[in-house]
This record gives C-alpha cells, structure tokens and sequence, in this order.
C-alpha cells in the first residue's frame, strides 16, 4: 500500500494529482484548510482508506499538525502544494500580506519539506510546487515571484543532496492553470495568453508522469510554458523583464 499526502489538496493541482494517484493500492491523505471542501473532496477520490487533516499552514498551529503527522506517520509521497499568490504593484500591496505570503509559500514549505526529508526511506519522494515565474519573473507579481524562485531552487538542490540515499525531490513548475488561485491573487486566468493556459488535470498529468520516471529535478508544465522559459534565457534578463512587464501591463 502506497500512502500519500497532499498539501493544499481540497481543489486545483492538488486534487486533480489525487484523483490520479488515489485507487485500491494508493490511499491519500489531503491537508487543506476547511473541512467541509476536503471532505467533499475525499468523497470524489477512487478507492477506501483515504484521510484528511484541516490545517492552516500560514499558521504555526496548523503547520505543527502537519509536521507533527508527518513525523509519526510515514508517507511515500509529500506534495507540498499549498501556496497563495499576489498581483499588484510590490509598493502597494499592503505588506503584512505579503510577508504572510511568505511564510505560506516559503517557511511552510522549508518546514514540511525538512519534516519529510529527516525521517524519508530509499523510495520515497517529495514534490514541492513552485511556478514557472521562478524562472520568468514577473512584474506586478514580484514578490510571489521571488517566493516561487526561493522553492525551485530549494527543491533543485534538495535533488541533489538526496539522490544517493534513494529519496526523489522534485520542484514542479506548472504554468497558468485555471484555478480559483488567480481570482484568489487578483487577477483571473483568462486575461493571459490562451496557449501558456492549462487546466489543473492537464497539469496533474504532467506531476504524475514526472513522478513515475523520476529523472529530473525540474518539471515546467506546458511545451509553450517551456518556450517561454527557454526564450527568456536566451534574450538576457533586461529583455526578459521587459517583456513579462508588458505582458503584465496588457492585464491590467
């Protein structure tokens, strides 16, 4: 029996990733904030066995019960997925929400991850979410960026230092997605390019291949996501800004 648990797991990439790992050989355990969502969520999953626990990660209540669980509870599998975003000029966003932001996206994440790797056996893997903003920032959304940027290259590293115990670390990039994140941030999916946007499932997919051949420390969802990436290395970064700064501009 192959058991995984599922931060940020009530809806979005999250969920779409259990309902395609979950089944007869695969109970899930999803960790979200309200109880009735993860419940309605549990009730769509394949298979018996399946867990919750509501927590609030950006609060330290919430991440000690994680952590907790974690340590008494063995898992083949963490997705630390859970995160929030922010649109807006990094001067005028009130900052108290972005330093909250921070701690969700940076701190809960170093916090699970470490909670996993200490007591993690040959086989088992972690998988933090991070954006492909990581790697094309974008203006208007800096500081969300910069925490997406932080987890990438937690997760890189992570690979590395673990790979010879036999322990799989993954940072996960997915693109745009059509998750109630964006309207959540400020902004809604629709008003970016249609060929950079994905649905969740179509980027669960991707996790999950990604998790099965476990080759790569980096995962970019989406062939025009990776154009995207690949094009702002090659341009320079003065470009690079330039460019998603106009795009940002155009959502305005």
């Amino acid at each position: 029996m192959t058991d995984i648990l599922i931060t940020g797991g009530s809806d979005g990439i999250g969920l779409a990733s259990a309902k395609l790992l979950a089944g007869d050989d695969t109970r899930v355990t999803l960790v979200a904030r309200r109880e009735a969502k993860l419940r309605d969520a549990l009730a769509g999953l394949r298979g018996a066995g399946h867990d919750f626990l509501a927590a609030d990660l950006s609060q330290p209540d919430g991440l000690d019960l994680v952590t907790e669980r974690i340590g008494t509870r063995h898992y083949d599998v963490l997705l630390n997925n859970a995160g929030i975003g922010l649109y807006g000029d990094f001067a005028e966003l009130p900052l108290d929400d972005q330093l909250s932001m921070m701690r969700l996206n940076m701190e809960s994440v170093t916090a699970v991850a470490h909670a996993y790797l200490r007591q993690a056996r040959p086989g088992d893997a972690l998988i933090n979410t991070a954006s492909f903003l990581a790697y094309a920032p974008l203006p208007g959304a800096a500081a969300y960026s910069a925490t997406k940027a932080f987890v990438a290259a937690l997760s890189e590293t992570l690979w590395w230092e673990n790979k010879d115990k036999g322990v799989y670390v993954l940072g996960f990039s997915p693109g745009i997605v059509t998750t109630g994140f964006h309207s959540a941030a400020g902004k809604s999916a629709a008003v970016f390019p249609s060929v950079l946007v994905q649905s969740p499932e179509r980027a669960a997919r991707e996790l999950v291949r990604a998790l099965q051949h476990r080759r790569s420390p980096r995962v970019i969802t989406g062939f025009a996501t990776r154009a995207l990436v690949r094009l702002q290395r090659l341009v320079g970064a003065r470009t690079a800004i330039n460019m998603m700064a106009r795009n940002s501009a155009s959502q305005s």
